[in-house]
């Protein structure tokens, strides 16, 4: 399975002046396709047959950006979601032309948007309490080696929690769309 994209665009497109300013978000998206397919190409080259490509969750709807969405009420900032949508879209017709181009290729498309998405607008009916913070510290900011269990303010119960910090989801978040993608998805592979 191979993932692409959050990082590219959350921790780099919107973060450092010289990517956007060298590109429009279109051309971004552009780029980064270029580079996974040349990527997707190297593995099939090495023998890679059957190849899972994970797109963008809505990344507007991360604890992280939905705390410095201020003027939007700390609501999903919706034009990350539309680049999320937009970038997924190029990704599922990158893997039918690579589907198409390379002999005994079998790449499917394991989309995170709607499965994510409909846990943090409807949290209840998966067993979550809290969808807009996450568990670590404040639950607004903190991520990565600034999280773990011991300190302070973490909370209790992470289950309750959709997101383990402002940028990851929880391990009961994980496996309820591992679950969803290997029952959708990944059976195609069988």
């Amino acid at each position: 399975m191979i993932s692409i994209g959050t990082n590219d665009f959350l921790e780099n497109y919107y973060t450092m002046p010289g990517r956007s300013s060298r590109y429009n978000i279109q051309q971004y998206q552009d780029f980064l396709i270029g580079i996974a397919g040349n990527f997707i190409r190297q593995l099939y080259a090495l023998g890679a047959r059957k190849i899972s490509l994970g797109g963008l969750p809505p990344m507007g709807c991360l604890p992280l950006e939905r705390t410095t969405n201020l003027f939007g009420q700390n609501n999903c900032v919706e034009r990350y979601n539309a680049v999320s949508l937009e970038f997924n879209g190029k990704l599922d017709k990158l893997i039918s032309t690579l589907n198409k181009e390379l002999p005994q290729l079998k790449m499917v498309f394991s989309n995170p948007y709607n499965p994510l998405l409909s846990i943090i607008k409807q949290p209840s009916s998966y067993g979550f309490e809290v969808s807009s913070v996450a568990c670590c510290a404040t639950g607004m900011f903190e991520m990565g080696y600034a999280c773990n269990r011991n300190d302070m303010f973490t909370c209790t119960d992470a289950n309750k929690y959709v997101f383990w910090d402002s940028f990851h989801p929880t391990e009961k978040t994980s496996h309820i769309i591992a679950d969803f993608l290997l029952k959708n998805v990944l059976t195609q592979f069988l």
